[in-house]
């Protein structure tokens, strides 16, 4: 029909949508997951939350699954000590709820917890959190469940998608895709061009269903391979670079690992004051550094200023006022190069950064690697986009994180 058996069989659970029916078969086969890895392994409640009480009796009664025992990570925050204890997601939390039901519980003790992380299934106890889950998972923790993807017939929808982050949008749960929106997914399906790029998409999607990190853990490639995989992008000693989300260096430091340090000319955006400057000591400590271009301001499709908000790797420009301010600024005004491969993270701004560049991209056709996970629906609109702008080119897809977080299109010429 549109593709294989498991993409044909995707397009039917998405046309179910549209009569509400959510309770699909990634549903089902997410909750029997969860049960069999409970059969034979402790199932830990992350965080003593408001929750917590109704938590214990819902797992017993709808999934016949018990908690083993609760673990307070925010002691590690008090003490300073532990993995956790810098965790940006504290922030979040109401404490006064946090502690509701703390002394009902059994709680476990940090060496037991950090013991065996394989043998543990992970329940996160508090409503938002876009650090946690990495964090767990780069800790060994691969079995992972959240308020969002298992308790979201328990809960208020407002409770399940309030957010207080830009980094990226929420997954929306229940959602109803419309027919243009199937469409464009068949038609993009359609269009990717190796089978593990379809994989990959078709477990995005099944993430976008279930919320599972299963599917995000499963198809996810090597971090360190993001952007500068051999297996899907070929690099040239000639190489100009646009690094649209400079940070603090890193993907230069990957982008010369992969050209052996041979490379034309390199531009590199970030609006942030602290990542600015810290980008500007790793590229000055570099021999390179005089065919390296960095500049402070994000990109958009015109010069503008916004504010930030965020912090670290996950600053995002905003309208709403804070005490920074950000210039932005678009590439085909801000470069004296012709590119040949332009990189973008910008937390949300990737439409509008590649429209500030369809001048350099239409005429040169350099290659493109841009993330598609901020928004809902950059998954398909933005390849989508691209391949308007370019016919001639292939298209792969990677994913290179536990989350829905790190999803990259690849847009490369013939």
């Amino acid at each position: 029909m549109f593709g294989n058996e498991h993409f044909n069989n995707l397009i039917e659970v998405l046309f179910d949508t549209q009569n509400n029916q959510f309770n699909n078969i990634y549903e089902k086969e997410k909750i029997e997951r969860f049960k069999n890895l409970c059969k034979t392994k402790k199932l830990v409640v992350f965080g003593t939350g408001y929750y917590l009480k109704s938590i214990v009796k819902y797992f017993n009664l709808n999934f016949n699954v018990d908690v083993y025992g609760v673990y307070d990570w925010v002691e590690e925050v008090k003490t300073q000590d532990g993995k956790f204890a810098n965790i940006a997601d504290y922030q979040y939390l109401d404490l006064e709820k946090y502690y509701k039901y703390r002394d009902k519980v059994k709680l476990i003790s940090k060496e037991e917890f950090y013991e065996k992380p394989e043998d543990i299934v992970i329940f996160i106890n508090t409503d938002i959190y876009p650090s946690l889950p990495m964090a767990l998972y780069s800790l060994g923790f691969k079995n992972i469940y959240t308020i969002r993807n298992l308790l979201k017939n328990l809960l208020p929808i407002e409770i399940l998608t309030k957010q207080k982050f830009d980094e990226f949008e929420l997954n929306r749960l229940n959602y109803s895709f419309t027919t243009s929106e199937i469409a464009n997914i068949i038609t993009l399906y359609n269009l990717l061009e190796d089978e593990k790029s379809k994989n990959v998409f078709i477990d995005i999607l099944k993430f976008k269903l279930t919320e599972d990190y299963f599917y995000t853990i499963s198809t996810k490639d090597k971090a360190s391979l993001q952007y500068f995989d051999k297996e899907v992008i070929n690099i040239s000693d000639d190489e100009v670079f646009i690094d649209c989300g400079g940070y603090n260096g890193d993907t230069i430091a990957s982008f010369l690992k992969f050209t052996n340090g041979k490379f034309k000319h390199i531009y590199s955006y970030e609006p942030e004051e602290i990542n600015f400057k810290k980008l500007n000591d790793y590229i000055s400590s570099l021999e390179s550094k005089d065919k390296i271009t960095t500049i402070k301001a994000g990109v958009y499709y015109k010069n503008k200023t916004f504010y930030l908000s965020g912090q670290s790797s996950a600053t995002t420009c905003t309208e709403t006022i804070t005490d920074k301010k950000a210039e932005v600024i678009s590439i085909d005004e801000s470069i004296n190069h012709i590119p040949t491969f332009i990189k973008m993270d910008i937390e949300s701004f990737e439409i509008q950064a590649l429209l500030g560049a369809i001048k350099n991209i239409k005429e040169h056709k350099p290659k493109l690697a841009i993330c598609i996970y901020h928004k809902f629906d950059d998954l398909w609109n933005i390849p989508l986009l691209l391949k308007q702008w370019l016919p001639d080119y292939k298209f792969k897809m990677r994913h290179y994180g536990s989350t829905q977080e790190e999803t990259v299109i690849y847009a490369i010429p013939r």
